[in-house]
């Protein structure tokens, strides 16, 4: 079955009346603020919280946006509200190895706490357990008088195992090469020889069906999908999304594709979809999870942002030299369309990861003072430890911690400031001292404002000179006021000391300072 997907292409281009351009990006030059909830285990917790029922996305206490709002955030992504299927909530439910492992993160868990994998979606419409599609289009609409856009998820690799597609469309996904015997094998592929969902390594998802990118017709159908998404929504999340790339997909399922006669496109889907999509809502954003070496190849296919997984393994390294190297090493560009975080719902706790909240606060200063997409998680504020995981309703009890808390009041309110969303990023050296090894620094610099960060990821004090050339006299007097925003004090230092042997500080283990001169 041979494909002609270039023509394909061209059809779909002149039908949705496209020019062949590349779509711009419309996030600031700085960088914006997003906070992830998994939707439904935060509406258990806030039934809890409230004493009420929380049935539907409008029960949800309207104050809890708007505290979320008041912390800075530009954008909240609502983490599965899509449409689920019994097949995969009965796997999640029966799987020995995942009923183990809930057993591990919540001891004692009870099977109503089993709710279902949000990434094995049968259908882009509402999940009933969240409310109606007019819920849904009423949040946003709420969400975005107060000035928070809505991300939502779009799950591109794969299907629920018991989505309509797989007995009404069996070409739309990878299948068993022509001519296998039967049975086939289980852990491949399902009975009717759908191939499970896979990253090509890792195994295989067995509660979902892994799609055919290579197919046309299965990237019109999916494209329209993504249209539906975009529909309801300000910004969305690419699950995985790198592995529909061509060289990688072709690479993963080969065999499959040369046997049943499918040719690389000769294009990139996304290249493809978020034109189409950006055609219809320019300002919608795309966030592509993708992991190493892969990100810069999301960004020239059209996302806006992109993981960048490996600065928050290279910071939890602990050798400051390949920190420096990571940040100094890219281009602006790729920073500014990077999203940073500590902690997300795949990932381990921060507190948990880095090896204390501590250490997690002080891996916080310099992931979120970075330029892009700065994306905290629900409980980062509270220093958690304990894992949610993704197929439950909750995780283990603990206490928060106050100092998080009150760290994070103090690091939302600076970074949310408009110098580091609209501001011009520089890193900087730290020199004249030998004791500058564990710093990094730079600088934002936005109309009149200026700010410092100089962030210490280590045991050690560190010290150093950090040469600032726009350090200005203030009314003739060259004695200006340099405040540090984190701790709330203020020091008098010469300007012109500060433009030429440069800024002394002294950083203590595991901190920061956050200067404004």
């Amino acid at each position: 079955m041979k494909i002609n997907f270039t023509i394909f292409i061209f059809t779909l281009i002149v039908m949705t009346n496209l020019v062949t351009k590349k779509v711009s990006s419309t996030v600031p030059a700085g960088g914006m603020m997003m906070y992830e909830v998994s939707t439904r285990p935060w509406m258990y917790n806030l039934s809890i919280t409230y004493n009420t029922p929380i049935n539907t996305l409008l029960d949800i206490p309207f104050e809890e946006f708007e505290n979320i709002k008041s912390m800075g955030f530009d954008m909240i992504w609502m983490m599965g509200v899509w449409e689920l299927g019994e097949y995969g909530l009965n796997y999640d439910q029966t799987n020995e190895p995942l009923l183990q492992h809930y057993e591990q993160v919540l001891p004692g868990f009870t099977q109503a706490d089993i709710i279902g994998s949000p990434y094995a979606v049968t259908n882009y419409s509402v999940n009933p357990q969240v409310g109606l599609e007019q819920d849904l289009v009423e949040l946003r609409k709420k969400l975005n008088a107060i000035g928070l856009l809505l991300m939502l998820d779009f799950v591109p690799n794969h299907t629920a195992v018991d989505a309509e597609w797989t007995t009404t469309e069996m070409d739309y996904f990878i299948r068993a090469p022509q001519g296998t015997p039967t049975p086939y094998n289980n852990n491949t592929y399902l009975p009717n020889g759908i191939a499970y969902g896979s990253a090509g390594w890792g195994g295989s998802w067995f509660d979902t069906a892994q799609l055919n990118y290579w197919n046309p017709d299965c990237v019109k159908a999916r494209i329209q999908q993504l249209l539906t998404v975009a529909s309801f929504a300000d910004a969305i999340r690419c699950d995985m999304a790198y592995l529909l790339l061509n060289s990688l997909f072709g690479s993963n399922w080969a065999t499959q594709l040369q046997s049943w006669g499918y040719e690389q496109p000769a294009q990139e889907f996304w290249t493809v979809a978020i034109e189409i999509v950006k055609q219809e809502y320019p300002d919608i954003i795309f966030l592509a999870e993708v992991y190493h070496p892969y990100e810069e190849n999301l960004q020239e296919v059209g996302f806006d942002y992109t993981y960048d997984k490996m600065l928050h393994d290279i910071i939890n390294g602990g050798d400051m030299n390949a920190v420096r190297a990571w940040i100094s090493g890219h281009s602006k560009q790729f920073t500014t369309h990077s999203a940073h975080f500590i902690s997300n719902h795949d990932e381990p706790r921060g507190a948990n990861f880095f090896g204390s909240w501590w250490r997690s606060n002080a891996a916080s200063l310099i992931t979120y003072t970075l330029p892009g997409l700065r994306f905290f998680w629900w409980g980062d504020f509270q220093g958690y430890s304990n894992q949610l995981d993704v197929h439950l309703r909750r995780e283990e009890s603990e206490p928060a911690i106050p100092d998080t808390m009150a760290f994070y009041q103090t690091l939302t309110s600076i970074v949310s400031d408009p110098v580091f969303k609209n501001g011009e990023f520089t890193y900087l050296n730290c020199t004249n001292d030998q004791e500058s090894w564990n710093l990094v620094a730079y600088k934002w610099t936005y109309q009149n404002e200026r700010r410092l960060c100089v962030l210490n990821f280590s045991d050690q004090q560190g010290t150093g000179n950090i040469i600032l050339d726009d350090a200005e006299p203030i009314n003739g007097n060259d004695t200006i006021p340099v405040t540090d925003l984190l701790s709330n004090t203020t020091y008098y230092r010469s300007s012109e000391q500060m433009r030429t042997t440069g800024l002394y500080v002294i950083i203590n283990s595991w901190y920061g300072q956050i200067f404004k001169y």
